[in-house]
């Protein structure tokens, strides 16, 4: 019976440890620009990147709350590891100057404090510039991972290019930052009228638009009758739902 015990210990103790290593967080990627205010472009590359990664089949990826938890939190990663209970963490930092931008990112093994890859990504700034760096660190990622844990999923990783308006992504990133803060709403609505003017067939900006809708209302930064809230709600739902069918934000609203 001792002996059983000890078997079934073992056996949990190495589940647990699989578990571990194959989850991963991305923290907050840290604004290196000179202009403080860019830091909802680096906040935007991170939740990007970690809406990518979650995509990939046995791979567990803390949430966004956990993972911006530590946002500006001088802590080590093994530290932080075991609170989010991950085996690997990705940070990193972008910079902006000028029409360029640099983005520097880094995996590591939580556990023993150990590289596992890092690289970093120098392009000029347009939209697809961006997207194509976020690419190419999910798919880094992956293959670092695969290396360890005996999978290949990078072949099934692509970013989705939501527009080729640098100025209309801008906008979505700084609406998009204010709506999951809960603050300041009235402007986030302002900011994404502006995004679906200048690229209307942007999907992931009329989807934070449907979500909106109710919260502008019920945080009181707009006065509208509920009829009206849930025709707007419904239409920007069903602008986002014919141009990305698998929108969930979408389909929730």
């Amino acid at each position: 019976a001792a002996t059983t015990e000890v078997v079934k210990s073992e056996a949990s103790t190495q589940a647990t440890q699989k578990a571990r290593d194959n989850s991963i967080a991305v923290l907050p990627f840290v604004n290196m620009s000179d202009d403080a205010s860019n830091q909802f472009f680096s906040d935007g590359i991170s939740e990007e990147l970690l809406n990518v990664l979650v995509r990939v089949d046995g791979l567990s990826v803390a949430s966004r709350t956990s993972s911006f938890a530590y946002k500006g939190v001088n802590r080590n990663v093994q530290e932080i590891g075991r609170e989010l209970g991950v085996g690997r963490i990705l940070e990193g930092s972008v910079r902006r100057t000028g029409r360029r931008v640099r983005v520097t990112a880094q995996l590591i093994d939580a556990q023993d404090d150990r590289h596992l890859w890092s690289d970093t990504f120098d392009k000029p700034l347009t939209a697809e510039s961006v997207f194509a760096i976020q690419d190419e660190i999910a798919k880094a990622i992956v293959n670092a991972l695969g290396e360890t844990l005996g999978f290949d999923a990078s072949d099934d990783i692509e970013v989705r290019v939501g527009t080729d308006n640098l100025s209309a992504y801008e906008k979505f990133l700084k609406a998009r930052s204010l709506f999951v803060s809960r603050v300041d709403l009235d402007v986030a609505e302002d900011l994404l009228i502006a995004a679906v003017e200048q690229d209307p067939e942007f999907a992931e900006a009329w989807e934070i638009r449907s979500a909106l809708q109710f919260l502008l209302v019920g945080y009181a930064y707009r006065v509208m009758e509920q009829a009206e809230v849930v025709r707007r709600t419904t239409d920007f739902a069903n602008r986002a739902l014919a141009l990305n069918p698998n929108s969930s934000i979408a389909l929730a609203s």
